[in-house]
């Protein structure tokens, strides 16, 4: 009866452990919500995910909290921006974590802008030229583009797989039907937002560069050149003068910046204020990579139309 009892116990143990490892998650580490969002959309409940800023926080300035070095010692996958984007902050919370499956090479490191080409800006242009650091491999806010992000979840996709095996066929599915659905969704969205190629608009930092490059939106002016950097009055009357010149159409900031130079253009001209997501979030009505694009395109229509969006 004892040994009985013993085997039953043993193997009761056994099938505890074979279903606690196969309901394991795959535990990634996000730098920001438009990866949150994108593994997300590729892993299903098959990941737990720790995003290290919010929608409606500067992406420039990431605290490293102790919260923050726990999660990167327990991820088994990293998924950032790279590019030296997290440059200021990444390398030492990763020294201070110290997973080797966070190591250079390995397959834990998944940086997007290794498959996807940067545009520049005026912030690349000016590293370039030896004025400052910002953007020195090009913009890194390739979430606008639906075409980049295609890209980047097909390679996403297989990196999954190889890092978790054990739910290829989840990665695999979620990954044809989001690269396929968004390029459905592209170019909907592509014709439904034919009036506004070629409008000019200004704009208060270069956060939605390959979001305007995609709808073929014009950026006349931006309104803070410098970031953190608030506009001196000389700059904004530039941006006054300016508007009515270059029959600029609205103004549009990222839902995380205080709108309030952007506010004050907009006022002295009369044209309407939008408030764009900016990533994955940003907006109550962006929560999906769907809703981001779809809710871009259409707070963009109704300036255009005279509309703020707030």
């Amino acid at each position: 009866m004892k040994n009985y009892l013993s085997g039953s116990i043993l193997s009761l143990g056994l099938v505890l452990g074979i279903s606690q490892a196969a309901q394991a998650k795959l535990n990634v580490f996000a730098c920001f919500p438009e990866w949150q969002a994108l593994v997300s959309e590729l892993g299903g409940d098959s990941v737990e995910i720790f995003t290290a800023i919010s929608a409606l926080k500067n992406p420039d300035n990431v605290d490293v909290t102790p919260v923050l070095i726990s999660a990167l010692k327990n991820a088994d996958l990293l998924v950032c921006t790279g590019a030296d984007f997290e440059g200021e902050w990444l390398p030492g919370a990763l020294k201070r974590a110290q997973n080797p499956k966070l190591a250079g090479g390995q397959p834990g490191l998944f940086f997007a802008r290794d498959f996807v080409e940067g545009l520049e800006d005026d912030h690349t242009k000016g590293e370039e030229k030896g004025e400052g650091h910002l953007h020195e491999h090009g913009n890194p806010y390739v979430q606008g583009d639906p075409y980049r992000i295609r890209a980047v979840a097909g390679r996403l996709g297989q990196r999954m797989i190889q890092i978790d095996p054990a739910a290829a066929e989840v990665y695999k599915k979620n990954t044809r039907d989001f690269i396929r659905d968004l390029g459905a969704l592209a170019k909907d969205l592509e014709k439904k937002a034919a009036p506004l190629r070629g409008i000019n608009i200004v704009a208060q930092h270069e956060h939605s560069v390959y979001l305007l490059n995609w709808l073929g939106v014009e950026s006349a002016a931006i309104v803070e050149p410098n970031v953190g950097v608030p506009p001196g009055p000389g700059d904004l009357a530039k941006i006054v003068s300016l508007i009515p010149r270059a029959n600029v159409k609205f103004a549009v900031h990222a839902a995380y910046e205080n709108p309030r130079p952007t506010v004050f253009v907009a006022g002295k001209t009369g044209i309407p204020v939008i408030n764009l997501p900016f990533t994955v979030g940003g907006t109550p009505d962006a929560t999906t990579y769907a809703d981001f694009y779809t809710s871009s395109v259409q707070r963009m229509l109704d300036g255009l139309n005279g509309t703020s969006r707030p």
